[in-house]
């Protein structure tokens, strides 16, 4: 997720700087783990996104942030230790009323 509304032109550019993202690479474990889970699903419905392994896609605006943040937090367990980094990514993004960025 673009660090600031700098960064997220820059993302949009293809020119990032350091320190213009924070990054979650998931490992072939957690991703098939995602991929299995409903939570893709979930978002792609309440958002109208396509956020696949085909496709980037991402999430802006603070009601779509929001909207993501209830369906991530809805999804939470004690022990899913990627779900809360995503939901500490979300509310960063909202935070700084940048966005979340799916590349896969």
């Amino acid at each position: 997720m673009p660090t600031s509304q700098g960064a997220m032109q820059r993302l949009d550019l293809d020119q990032c700087l350091p320190g213009d993202l924070e990054e979650l690479a998931l490992s072939a474990e957690q991703w098939t783990s995602l991929w299995r889970s409903d939570l893709l699903p979930s978002l792609n419905r309440a958002l109208g996104t396509l956020i696949d392994d085909y496709e980037d896609a991402s999430i802006q605006g603070q009601a779509d942030l929001a909207t993501a943040l209830a369906i991530f937090t809805q999804a939470a367990t004690a022990g899913d230790e990627l779900i809360h980094r995503l939901i500490a990514l979300n509310r960063l993004a909202l935070e700084r009323d940048t966005g979340l960025y799916f590349y896969f």
